[in-house]
This record gives structure tokens, sequence and C-alpha cells, in this order.
């Protein structure tokens, strides 16, 4: 063999050798990684990034971009809600209204008579509403009605499921020449039991008589309460008016009065009155008021106007009246005078 062909078989297996080799390490290494390796087994395992933590998810927990524009979006979303909230309650506040310092229902820098006439009406709304939920827990609907027609007796009606039922003291002062003026619905005896009903309902009579008796005498203590029981007892608590025409004469002497019936007249009432007695008179029902009902004709003004003391109506008694109107509207009328003027006078 010659010096080239020699060279040739050494170049071969030089190649040989070199291949055998490359094998072999190609085995060594593809001992050491998992199997299915190369490109495929790359792309299957995919590249971890440092920090990712032992869960091989992203930064984010593995979330993709549209979930994590939606966070975003979420985000702020409530961030602009909360500011328009603030912005709305500042703006409600700022918009609040002052109120009074007496009233919070009242707005402020107002004078005191408002406050005052708008927290009165505020209050009987407010009973009303409660008398309207509560009705049906009256004795009868006499005193709902009482509450509707009347706005001064609205809290005694509203107070009275709670209220004693028992009279109590006059002690207001009382002056003689002066006759006060008294209400049915009054608590110190509205609640008492008169003519199937209270004297808040019925009592018109004995109030009547009971003021007529504390200008008389100049003594308070016989109250409508008092009257009441002197009526009933008497068997002259009833009719139309609650109270009998008759009661008055029959209870005058035990009470100290003289008590004299005459006929109705413009006349009549203004020569009673000059006299220093009050008259007492019964009134037909939708004059004065819608029912028939005793009041007390109280004073003679100085342009011939008398003053009514109406003990169902404040409105009544808050104004003068032509005696003439009065005279036509009664159905009785009685003079009242102390017992010992009358027998002086003889």
């Amino acid at each position: 063999m010659d010096y080239s062909q020699r060279t040739g078989q050494m170049r071969r297996g030089a190649i040989t050798d070199d291949r055998r080799g490359l094998r072999a390490r190609s085995r060594a290494y593809g001992a050491s990684r998992p199997s299915g390796g190369g490109r495929n087994q790359l792309k299957a395992r995919g590249i971890r990034f440092s920090g990712t933590g032992s869960s091989g998810r992203g930064p984010l927990g593995g979330l993709g971009p549209r979930k994590i524009v939606m966070i975003v979006l979420g985000i702020v979303l409530a961030i602009l809600v909360l500011f328009l909230a603030s912005s709305c309650i500042r703006s409600c506040q700022s918009n609040t209204p002052a109120t009074s310092a007496a009233d919070a229902r009242v707005a402020a820098d107002v004078s005191d008579d408002l406050v005052g006439a708008f927290t009165e009406a505020l209050d009987q709304a407010e009973a009303l509403e409660w008398i309207a939920l509560h009705a049906n827990e009256y004795p009868s609907e006499d005193l709902p009605r009482l509450a509707l027609s009347e706005p001064a007796a609205v809290a005694f009606v509203r107070a009275y499921p709670e209220s004693s039922k028992e009279a109590s003291a006059y002690e207001d002062p009382v002056s003689r020449g002066e006759v006060p003026l008294l209400f049915t619905w009054d608590e110190r005896w509205g609640a008492v039991e008169y003519d199937g009903s209270v004297l808040a309902v019925t009592g018109s009579g004995p109030v009547a008589f009971s003021m007529a008796y504390m200008g008389i005498t100049g003594k308070g203590d016989k109250t409508p309460a008092d009257m009441a029981e002197l009526a009933t007892d008497k068997g002259l608590a009833g009719g139309d008016a609650h109270t009998s025409s008759e009661f008055f004469t029959a209870a005058a002497k035990e009470l100290g009065l003289a008590v004299t019936a005459f006929e109705p007249s413009r006349e009549a009432i203004s020569e009673v009155l000059d006299s220093g007695t009050v008259v007492i008179a019964e009134m037909r029902a939708d004059s004065l008021t819608d029912s028939m009902h005793w009041v007390v004709i109280a004073y003679e003004n100085e342009n011939g106007s008398v003053r009514v003391y109406d003990p169902t109506s404040p409105s009544v008694s808050a104004r003068p009246w032509d005696p003439a109107t009065i005279a036509s509207a009664s159905v009785h009328m009685y003079a009242v005078s102390a017992a010992d003027a009358e027998e002086g006078g003889a």
C-alpha cells in the first residue's frame, strides 16, 4: 500500500472515530435531559422567569392581559364612584338650610312668633297622624272627630288614651267680676265621663255654668267636673245640648246664685249685662258651631257688641258679636247673678 492509500485510510478512521465520539457524547447529553428532548421539549416546558415563585406563574398570578385590563378598569370605576358620592354628600350638606335653635323643623333667622306658630302647627300635624292611626282605640269616634273639627283640642285627644280619667282642681287665679274662658277639652276635666261620652265632647253646659259661677263669686271651687256631677245627680244631663235647660235654675240656690230665664233679644241682653250679671245661652245647631251647645255672654263692649265665651270654640270666643245675632241664634237665655245681690236689691 502506498503512502496516499495509507493516508486516506487514516483520515477515514479519524472521521469514523469522531462520529463515534459525537454519538457517544450525544447519548450522554440526552441521558441527562428529560425524555422528549430537542426543540419540541423546549416549547412544551416553557420559559421560567426569575422571581415568579414556586408556582411558575407570572407577576400577576398567571392572569391574562384581558383580565388585567378589567381589574384596572374596575379600580378606576370604584374610585370614580367614591369621588362622585363624596361630592354629592358635600353638595347636599352645603345645600341643607340652617334651622332655628328653638325648633329644627323651622328655618333659621325668622321671628320667634313664626317659629312658635310653625311649631304648634307641626305638633298638631304629628298628633293628628297618631290619632288617625289609633282611631279605633278610642271608646267612641267622638274624640277623633273632635280633633278633626277643633285644632285646639288635638293635644288633648292625642293624650287621652294614656291620661287620667279623674278630674283635678282648678288652681288658676279667679277674681270676682271677671269671667274666665274655659274649654271642654281642658286636661283637668275633659276626660271625665258625662252624658254617655266625656266632658271634652258633651260638657258645654257644665263648663258654661262653671265659668259663670267663677265670674260671679270669685271662687274656683266648682269646676266643670263638679257641675257635671251635679247635673248628673239631678237627672238633668241629656238633650241635644247634653244639659237640660232646667239644670241652671235647679242648681242655683245650692251654689249661691240667682238664675232667671228671659226672652232672647238685643235689648234684653244689653240690659242684663249692664246690671253686672252674665248670661248663659243655649245656641242652635249651625249657628255659632255645628252642634247645639251652651255659651256664656260675658261682657258688653263699648260699641255695643258682646263677647261670647264658647267652651267649644276658641275662634267664636276670640271675636266680638252683634247681640242681635246671638239673640236670634239662641233657644234659651238665663241671667246669672249672686243670690245675695238679688236679695239685697229686693
